[in-house]
């Protein structure tokens, strides 16, 4: 029995994104910021027995009104070539809205989001057999199957962050729900608390965040229910000047299993790969114009697949560029 459905997900998050609207309804067009992310990566994957390259396309919108509401829509596609003649595509879509208040003797900002994820994945095997025409005569056939997973994802998290920028606090709650019909059933509570602290002017930051996940039973893909694993992030910030200018750079090293996770900063939902065991990433953001940027990154990731007893890594090359109007 489902526990969430996608209908009643979504009307939740519109119900409360339109009560953050009200919150701003006399706002004048000035008052509203926009930005628009366009991003996308390719990952080659080596020596695994059951993956060969994973490819992304997404498109993130972005309206915040003042420093009170912000809304967010999105939508990621993802195609994952594996071994041998098994392809996955998934589309999710993003929806997500948060309100700001502050507070004078905290002397900080609170903030609680609410972010919302619906799609499904589907995987397809093609198979060859042979002819069976008169004579032995006549050519292959391609017999094709295909299996969907239904993908519901609801994250709330609530936060805090100093007026001086330098600390910040975080936690997050995400239930995501897996349902392949008749074949399963899975759910994934994860709990993110999350540190951040500032520093030289908040032109450096510290990020240190928890990953701790639970799923509700064993697959055959994996042999435990419990992954827990910490993210430690640093982006440094140089001193503006005329664009074209380098921006910032990150740094960023994951250590521990985590599986089916939910990113509340990327806004993505990790449900086409096998277990992680550990990444390092370096990112660089260019000011090409005042409101345009371009950001590059270079990862490398560790996973594991239990049931082929498969140990392999990846190279992950991502790109976006965003526009603030």
């Amino acid at each position: 029995m489902r526990t969430l459905t996608k209908a009643g997900l979504f009307s939740t998050i519109v119900t409360i994104i339109c009560a953050l609207f009200s919150t701003a309804s006399i706002a004048t067009s000035h008052s509203w910021q926009f930005k628009g992310i366009a991003q996308s990566y390719y990952q080659s994957f080596d020596q695994s027995l059951s993956r060969e390259s994973t490819f992304n396309l997404g498109i993130y919108w972005f309206a915040d009104y003042l420093d009170n509401v912000s809304l967010s829509f999105g939508y990621n596609y993802t195609f994952v070539d594996m071994s041998p003649n098994i392809e996955v595509d998934e589309h999710i879509l993003h929806l997500g809205g948060k309100y700001s208040w502050f507070s004078d003797t905290l002397s900080g900002k609170f903030s609680l989001a609410l972010d919302g994820y619906g799609g499904k994945y589907t995987t397809t095997t093609v198979t060859s057999s042979g002819g069976g025409g008169m004579g032995g005569m006549g050519g292959s056939s391609r017999i094709t199957s295909s299996e969907s997973t239904d993908i519901s994802v609801l994250h709330p998290q609530v936060s805090f962050i100093n007026y001086a920028k330098t600390y910040y606090f975080d936690i997050g709650y995400a239930y995501s729900e897996y349902d392949s019909g008749d074949l399963y059933d899975i759910e994934a509570h994860q709990i993110t608390p999350t540190l951040g602290f500032g520093w030289n002017n908040a032109y450096d930051w510290l990020q240190l965040r928890g990953y701790f996940i639970n799923l509700n039973q064993q697959t055959q893909l994996l042999e435990e229910d419990d992954f827990a694993s910490a993210e430690l992030k640093y982006i440094h910030w140089f001193v503006e000047k005329s664009p074209p200018y380098f921006h910032n750079l990150q740094l960023t090293l994951l250590a521990g299993d985590r599986v089916l996770a939910v990113d509340p900063d990327a806004k993505a939902v990790y449900s086409v790969s096998d277990k992680q065991t550990g990444s390092v990433s370096v990112a660089g953001q260019w000011a090409l114009t005042q409101s345009l940027k371009f950001m590059f990154l270079v990862g490398y990731d560790k996973y594991e697949n239990d049931l082929l007893a498969d140990e392999y890594d990846s190279l992950l090359f991502y790109a976006n560029f965003q526009n603030q109007w």
